[in-house]
């Protein structure tokens, strides 16, 4: 089949989308001339052209033959020489020469060689697309940025420093004139002015993006600023802007960089915020296997990172920025929360630089009844958030608003701290009546400092009921510590480890880290934690703390004082001398690899039934002399002598904190009062102090499991289970428990 010059032209328009749009002239046909294209003086007619308005974008000039005429010499000079035309206005140029069967791709004067068939004129537009990023670079230019705002503009407020930096990214973005011998004047001027007119269109659809430029009008600067740190400033921003500029990388790493870096200049965010590093927002669009057609929810949404990626990825996947597919997703498909005024107008700045999304930002609190409304009136398909951790903030309250507000069959993902949901269980437990929790990835804990995380996903208006949920541990992400850079990928391994846990979350396959939890039971990763076995310094420990309670010696100042280099050849050492004398008795091996597990409590324990203390508040209590234990290490777990005898606890008991405290157990011989921070363990064998003293040790052993994660609530604490030594018939060798105790030293004054 043989094709005309006008069909080759014609297939070509149509495969490479060569249609006019507000920021490009585009078009096929040899009636037009280069001059009419803005390329004065040039007669010569191309067959197809891509010429965006903006010209650090990459161009595209077509030439074509009917399919009867091979490609030669005289069709490839004829390309050559319009590439040329072009190139005197734009860097780069793609040049195109095509018959309808054979084609020749360069970029810019070279031919690139593999190009065999005819594709989306993104596809070419992609051959620019060299990843130019320097991240030491950035890094360096933030911290020269933040030095220039913080000493010479005086900027105190960090996130004024933030803000007026990402606005002079802005207006470099528009095309503001920045450049150095400015004065102080001239240059807040263009950044002002350039701001309101990228927004003169956009303020009559969200009149709150006017709180950018309140922010920026608020930035209280130094005047006198000497010209050296004003022209400092204008070339460190150049740089980074030339990357920001660019659409052919992800460029919006650039920004997550920024953003990260000048966040580490402040000890703390007083609203909570944790800003999240790129390569964990590129993780959860892929786990929740996002894509173009989603509408994406970040009710947190902080300066816009989960925005910013998602709108970069599904643009990528339309076929890039100047697709009117790309337009409909910025403006339509993007949408995010903000309840700090500066974080939002840092956000508002971000999506400036990117062009798009800004009037579908709110400023409004996730917790409340209006933004629960504004929620319901969007199409969400995928919530991506991290929202601040702390609860006086309303982390859950945030949560539960998203997840009650957004359409059925959602899916939500959230970063939150690794216990958040076990502190909560009861709410969660409600929350699951309506929503399933189906994943939970633990991230690596270095990832945010101070506290270890995950990421908890899940499917809207589908119940929990029994479902078990998938967990996984990615311990690792291949970043390093860099001094005064923060954590980066400086080995090139995060890809890979990216690509690999992707595919195990997937797959639900391919790691022995994975577990599958019961909702009733857990609602973390159980990270694996080896229990040490108890050796003879433990018991000795907890047989001195139970005979220095006898004896009414305070533990902490007995503890403080008895050390060698205090004790001995002091007044200590007589006074303290009967309790510390050594036993007489012979040396019991413990012989612990013949130990066997035990249940602790539940009805089918051999051990203990568990019941949980009760709350009394100071105000009503009573004097009296009535051991309160509670949440404490010391004096035998008591903090208080009260006289309300209405709820005690048996004597002949072993109480054990399980919040706060956790896993201190203590004997009690007494009747007491226990706290609603403490399980009371009442035996189903004859307890003897020294049998209790035996296995509070193994208790407190067992406790660093829950002491790094959970409290070790009741319900837990009956599924428990401890190494004891067991006799022949597999039953627990009380006998053996009570000698040994009886043979350390301090065991006398029991």
């Amino acid at each position: 089949m043989t094709y005309t010059e006008d069909q080759v032209r014609d297939i070509a328009r149509i495969k490479l989308h060569l249609e006019e749009t507000e920021s490009a002239k585009a078009g096929v046909g040899q009636l037009t001339s280069f001059n009419q294209l803005g390329f004065h003086g040039m007669k010569d007619r191309p067959d197809g052209w891509y010429l965006p308005n903006e010209t650090y974008y990459p161009a595209l000039v077509l030439e074509v033959k009917g399919s009867n005429i091979k490609l030669g010499d005289k069709e490839r000079e004829e390309l050559l020489k319009n590439i040329r035309i072009v190139q005197t206005r734009y860097n780069n140029v793609v040049g195109l020469l095509y018959n309808g069967f054979e084609l020749e791709v360069y970029k810019n004067e070279e031919l690139i060689a593999g190009e065999n068939e005819l594709m989306d004129k993104e596809h070419y537009f992609g051959l620019f697309a060299t990843n130019r990023i320097n991240k030491s670079l950035i890094y360096s230019l933030t911290h020269s940025i933040n030095d220039t705002l913080h000493f010479d503009f005086l900027i105190k407020n960090l996130y004024h420093r933030m803000i007026f930096t990402a606005c002079a990214l802005v207006a470099k973005r528009y095309g503001a004139t920045l450049v150095k011998g400015m004065s102080f004047r001239l240059f807040t001027t263009s950044i002002r002015e350039t701001l309101e007119s990228s927004l003169s269109e956009d303020l009559a659809k969200n009149k709150k993006l006017q709180i950018l430029l309140d922010v920026f009008s608020e930035i209280k600067l130094n005047t006198q600023c000497k010209q050296e740190a004003i022209n400092q400033f204008i070339e460190d921003v150049s740089k980074i802007s030339d990357n920001i500029n660019s659409d052919f990388w992800n460029g919006e790493d650039v920004m997550a960089i920024f953003f990260n870096e000048f966040n580490r200049y402040k000890a703390k965010s007083e609203s909570g915020q944790v800003f999240t590093p790129d390569h964990i927002t590129s993780f959860m669009y892929q786990i929740t296997d996002t894509t173009k057609q989603d509408t994406i929810l970040d009710a947190a949404c902080g300066s816009g990172a989960f925005l910013v990626k998602s709108m970069c990825n599904m643009i990528k996947e339309a076929g890039g920025v100047r697709t009117q597919e790309a337009r409909e997703i910025a403006q339509t498909q993007l949408y995010g929360i903000e309840f700090d005024r500066e974080i939002y107008a840092l956000a508002c700045a971000n999506m400036l630089i990117h062009k798009d999304g800004k009037t579908n930002l709110e400023h409004m609190d996730s917790r409340s009844v209006d933004a629960g409304w504004w929620i319901r009136q969007k199409p969400i398909t995928k919530v991506l958030m991290n929202p601040p951790f702390e609860n006086k903030y309303g982390c859950l309250d945030i949560v539960e608003n998203v997840l009650n507000n957004v359409p059925k069959g959602t899916v939500c993902a959230f970063i939150l701290p690794d216990n958040k949901l076990e502190k909560a269980r009861g709410r969660v437990r409600r929350w699951m009546q309506s929503h399933r929790l189906t994943k939970i990835i633990k991230l690596p804990k270095e990832i945010f400092s101070g506290v270890t995380t995950s990421i908890f996903i899940f499917i809207v208006g589908t119940p929990q009921r029994k479902q078990e949920i998938f967990t996984c541990y990615m311990a690792e992400d291949g970043l390093e510590t860099i001094k005064n850079q923060g954590r980066q990928d400086i080995r090139g391994r995060w890809e890979a480890i990216e690509r690999q846990w992707v595919d195990i979350v997937r797959k639900q396959a391919g790691s022995d880290t994975i577990q599958w939890i019961r909702p009733d039971e857990h609602l973390s990763y159980q990270e694996d934690i080896k229990v040490p076995m108890p050796t003879r310094a433990d018991f000795m420990k907890r047989t001195l703390a139970y005979a220095l309670f006898k004896q009414n010696i305070e533990e902490a100042p007995f503890f403080e004082n008895v050390s060698e280099n205090r004790l001995y050849g002091s007044p200590l050492q007589e006074e303290y001398k009967e309790i510390l004398a050594p036993s007489d008795s012979p040396e019991i091996p413990l012989d612990t690899d013949k130990w066997k597990s035990f249940r602790l409590g539940g009805k089918d324990s051999m051990l203990f039934t568990i019941t949980k203390g009760s709350r009394l508040t100071k105000a009503d209590q009573r004097e009296g002399r009535i051991n309160y234990v509670g949440a404490s290490a010391f004096n035998n777990g008591i903090t208080n002598h009260i006289g309300n005898d209405d709820e005690l606890c048996e004597a002949g008991t072993i109480s054990v904190c399980y919040n706060g405290s956790i896993g201190e157990a203590f004997y009690q011989d007494e009747p007491y009062w226990a706290t609603d921070d403490v399980n009371v363990l009442k035996p189903k064998f004859k307890l003897t102090p020294y049998i209790a003293i035996f296995i509070a040790t193994v208790i407190k052993n067992e406790s660093i499991k829950y002491a790094f994660n959970n409290k070790w609530t009741k319900e837990l604490m009956e599924q428990s289970e401890i190494v004891l030594p067991a006799k022949s018939d597999g039953t627990p060798d009380f006998d053996f428990m009570e000698r040994y105790i009886k043979s350390l030293a301090y065991s006398k004054f029991f």
